[in-house]
């Protein structure tokens, strides 16, 4: 099955993916930053026999028999995230078949699930990861307090538990400087922003994450309605900007896509920086019907092109990975007559 990047989605010029993610503890343990190895191992037990049952092909992964390149991998595919290698205990991820459906097992909470998908797509990430959750539920005994909601080693996650994520390409709010003063307003709105890998991460070429701040004192649907307002509004903001540009500056901007394109095309050498600024201006292009091809060419792009996925074991230089990324582009662009 194709990974979420490959595939197209709605509004998928402007928002990357959408990801829909649970945190969840099993009473009677510590949270992992106080769990021992025996207690972390029969976690990871209970976490594979419960989803076994599930039908959706989950395959496991321990993360002490992968390789750095194998975890930076999944990191870059957004599967695992960068707070699983800072904790010692056993710790696994399982992803499903379809790779819609990830669980990481000793992270900073003992369960994190997470549904991801390309576009605008919370109701279909919303309906799976509840299903899981339900099913997980009565398979394991969750840690929950009568008043506070589902109990979580950051407070942030108390209550429901719940972080609805988008993931969006933010160029012309950028550059137009107005990224400070809209981001800023998005806490009396509820919302954070943080980097293209999540918490602590620095957002790549205008590409941010856009997220729910706190999961207590509201319903799992009173949640997922306001960050979606909040999106829908930058959205509407970010195309209101960028057809404003292109109307103010007409061939200039269209002469900046089509070189940006011209040179993904032809590159023979090509960083993943310099990369990612050309992937942003012809996403750029897109909305403003320039340029004709999916947007999920591009996002299979940025990901398999990321570091990791081309340094293989082998650890190459990175003359050898700019120029296997010049032709992973070209092959890609040209073969599919875009």
């Amino acid at each position: 099955m194709s990974k979420w990047y490959s595939t197209s989605g709605e509004q998928n010029d402007i928002v990357l993916s959408t990801r829909v993610r649970l945190a969840r503890n099993i009473k009677g343990y510590n949270f992992p930053n106080k769990l021992d190895a025996d207690s972390a191992l029969e976690i990871i037990n209970k976490v594979e026999n419960a989803v076994s049952n599930l039908g959706l092909g989950f395959k496991k992964y321990m993360l002490s028999q992968m390789t750095e390149n194998e975890k930076q991998i999944m990191i870059e595919e957004h599967f695992m995230s960068p707070n699983m290698l800072d904790n010692s205990i056993p710790r696994a991820l399982f992803i499903s078949a379809d790779h819609s459906v990830c669980i990481m097992v000793n992270e900073e909470d003992h369960i994190r699930m997470q549904s991801i998908f390309a576009g605008l797509d919370s109701d279909k990430a919303f309906d799976i990861i509840y299903k899981i959750d339900k099913y997980l539920a009565d398979a394991l005994n969750y840690a929950v307090h009568q008043k506070y909601g589902y109990l979580s080693s950051c407070l942030t996650n108390v209550g429901t538990g719940l972080r609805v994520s988008y993931m969006l390409h933010l160029p012309a709010i950028v550059k137009a400087n107005l990224a400070d003063s809209l981001f800023s307003s998005l806490g009396k709105l509820g919302a954070t922003v943080r980097g293209i890998y999540g918490e602590g991460s620095r957002a790549n070429e205008s590409i941010f994450q856009v997220s729910n701040q706190i999961t207590i004192g509201k319903s799992e649907t009173d949640i997922h309605k306001s960050i979606n307002n909040v999106v829908t509004q930058i959205i509407a903001k970010e195309r209101e900007i960028r057809y404003a540009v292109f109307k103010n500056q007409g061939i200039k901007l269209e002469d900046k896509i089509m070189r940006a394109y011209g040179i993904l095309k032809n590159a023979r050498l090509i960083s993943y920086k310099e990369m990612m600024n050309y992937i942003s201006n012809v996403r750029y292009g897109i909305t403003l019907g320039i340029i004709d091809i999916e947007p999920n060419i591009l996002s299979t792009v940025m990901v398999e092109t990321s570091p990791a996925h081309l340094s293989g074991e082998n650890q190459k230089t990175p003359f050898d990975r700019d120029a296997e990324r010049a032709v992973f582009i070209r092959n890609l662009l040209n073969k599919t007559n875009y």
